[in-house]
């Protein structure tokens, strides 16, 4: 897997770009935030073993949200390849992966009924 350094406050990609790719943190840490109702809302801080980016290698649509090295941050690149050749060759090392999935989505879900709950 390829190797990439982020500095603070770089942008690793924003909501709505092209994805294709993920990222598996190796130091560092991570903001990923998305707009709501014309509003920056913290989605969540990312530190060492988190993975981000993961949705895009899964279905090819657009970034969900954006984010920012909060610090000097290192990643693992997990290229489509990577992942398809995962699925083919040991899927089972997949389980993580979808682990964090349902976690996000519950997560989500959490956050929307708190969003529709306040005034």
């Amino acid at each position: 897997m390829k190797t990439l350094n982020f500095n603070s406050g770089e942008v690793v990609f924003e909501e709505g770009s092209v994805s294709n790719c993920a990222y598996l943190v190796e130091e560092g840490k991570f903001e990923v935030s998305r707009i709501y109702n014309g509003k920056k809302l913290v989605m969540g801080i990312l530190k060492a073993k988190d993975i981000f980016g993961e949705m895009g290698i899964i279905d090819d649509q657009p970034r969900s949200a954006t984010v920012i090295a909060l610090e000097k941050s290192t990643v693992s690149l997990i290229t489509q390849e990577c992942f398809h050749s995962l699925e083919k060759t040991n899927p089972q090392a997949l389980m993580p992966l979808l682990r964090v999935l349902s976690s996000r989505i519950r997560d989500t879900f959490r956050l929307s009924k708190i969003q529709q709950s306040s005034p």
